[in-house]
């Protein structure tokens, strides 16, 4: 699996969404995520998970290097905020998950989202 450059146009769900079960950072942004799948376009694989008594079906997260990984059904592959991008593309918020990384505007770490 490569890391490939994010084209929203050529993401094909569903998508695997990789991640540290034991990394409290991106807890927020799995329970995010899982609440806006209402159309079951991201799967989600948490690393370590014998440890908090689940199948360990993700693998041990060092092989992740602290990255959040998104995997396509063509297996593309996504870290980091490319990742992120994959994933809110895949549920209808790409446009503003975008608009939230201009500079000035809103930042993704501030748990400002959008209306339910």
């Amino acid at each position: 699996m490569q890391d490939t450059k994010l084209d929203p146009s050529e993401i094909q769900t569903p998508l695997s969404v990789v991640y540290d079960g034991t990394d409290s950072a991106v807890a927020e942004e799995i329970r995010f995520l899982k609440s806006r799948n209402k159309e079951s376009r991201l799967m989600f694989v948490e690393t370590d998970a014998p440890a908090k008594g689940g199948s360990g079906q993700g693998g041990s997260s060092s092989a992740l290097n602290g990255k959040l990984t998104v995997r396509d059904d063509a297996n593309h592959a996504y870290t980091g905020l490319q990742a992120l991008y994959a994933a809110h593309v895949a549920i209808g918020l790409g446009s503003w998950f975008e608009m939230c990384r201009l500079p000035g505007f809103l930042s993704v770490g501030t748990g400002i989202r959008p209306k339910e």
